[in-house]
């Protein structure tokens, strides 16, 4: 029996923290201790505000950044992402007009003023949310959600296999987990190219792309602890297999709507169970 999918989302090691909005707070929160020890209560809780709003504004800004790198990693999204980085700009801007008009007793329009350039700059250093939709169908099918969903789940493996990768030293295994996810997303393009062909290629997909995201994952996560060449072989055979598959169901995929591959499923599960994987 193939193994199941055990990630619904894309694992991501990118640096998503928003540090300039955070390092942004450290003057307010002097500013708070200062107000405290003074004992100015209205300051104390505008600026108390202001520095509450900032660090929310830094969280919602890592969560969109975020989004947005997953969102461009993939190929078969199925939304637009939560617009997270505009809404963490507008409450920067909003706590600057507060923060000049109220605190630093600036004008209104100046006051305005700060806060437009607040979010403007924003915007100019971490962008904005994605507002081109990737929404995909294949109407020419039956179970066409079904369809899209078996594509996402499988480009989600794909994903977290090439970041997996990031964490491995050794170029030639490397190399040969490239080969692999480069395949595998032309077997998906193939795919979403041929849809009547996605539901047949569904347990081939699962067991090929859970098996070498567990490999992968697992290697990246012990190949430093300790030099042992035999437990390097054997990932490598397993990798090897799989690239060998994908390569093969690639050739198939264009030529026919075949998929015979029970066999060749047995070898990687033998494969996984020796890793202690399945």
């Amino acid at each position: 029996m193939a193994v199941n999918y055990r990630q619904k989302e894309p694992q991501d090691f990118t640096t998503n923290s928003a540090w300039l909005l955070y390092l942004f707070s450290i003057p307010y929160i002097f500013s708070v201790i200062s107000k405290l020890i003074k004992g100015e209560t209205f300051q104390l809780l505008l600026v108390s505000a202001a520095a509450v709003a900032i660090v929310v504004s830094a969280l919602w800004m890592s969560i969109g950044i975020k989004n947005k790198h997953l969102y461009y990693a993939r190929k078969y999204p199925q939304h637009t992402p939560f617009p997270m980085m505009f809404l963490a700009s507008l409450l920067l801007g909003a706590s600057s007009l507060v923060t000049s008009w109220l605190l630093l007793q600036y004008n209104l329009f100046a006051g305005i003023g700060f806060g437009v350039a607040a979010m403007v700059g924003c915007w100019m250093w971490y962008g904005l949310d994605p507002i081109k939709n990737k929404n995909m169908s294949f109407a020419d099918i039956n179970d066409s959600e079904k369809a899209l969903e078996i594509l996402q789940e499988s480009e989600t493996l794909v994903i977290n296999i090439e970041n997996a990768n990031k964490k491995i030293a050794k170029q030639d295994l490397s190399k040969q987990i490239d080969s692999i996810t480069e395949n595998a997303r032309k077997v998906l393009t193939i795919l979403a190219d041929n849809p009547k062909k996605i539901t047949k290629a569904r347990r081939f997909l699962r067991t090929y792309l859970t098996g070498a995201e567990s490999v992968v994952q697992r290697f990246a996560d012990t190949h430093k602890d300790a030099d042992n060449k035999e437990l390097e072989q054997n990932f490598t055979d397993v990798l090897g297999n799989i690239e060998k598959v994908f390569i093969e169901q690639q050739e198939k995929l264009i030529s026919s709507d075949v998929f015979d591959l029970d066999v060749d499923i047995e070898v990687l599960n033998t494969l996984l169970k020796k890793q202690g994987i399945k």
